[in-house]
């Protein structure tokens, strides 16, 4: 009876085959479920990579923009400039006519 005792003692703590091979499944599970969360994880890193690049070039897109809309200025400035000194130059006499004709096309 002592040997029954301390034998049923002694098994108590070992797992049964059925017990390991479910573990092992859940772990395996787990091992599934890790790597497609790893594949979703990497799927958003590129995606933000990507939009990170979309966002630099963008951004630079819009530096040359407004490079370009800064020389527009500059080149309006100095037409309105040659204009100011072209009707300067002319006789008062066609400046008034000039004048006095683009009121009456207004």
């Amino acid at each position: 009876m002592i040997a029954v005792l301390a034998l049923g003692v002694t098994l108590g703590g070992c797992a049964t085959r059925e017990s390991v091979e479910n573990a092992q499944a859940s772990a395996n599970a787990a091992d599934r479920r890790a790597m497609n969360a790893q594949g979703r994880a990497d799927d958003a890193y590129a995606t933000g990579r990507e939009a990170l690049g979309v966002g630099h070039d963008a951004k630079s897109a819009a530096l040359i923009a407004e490079q370009k809309a800064d020389q527009a200025n500059a080149d309006i400035s100095a037409v309105k400039q040659r204009l100011t000194a072209m009707e300067w130059k002319t006789p008062k006499k066609a400046r008034k006519a000039r004048t006095s004709q683009a009121r009456t096309n207004s």
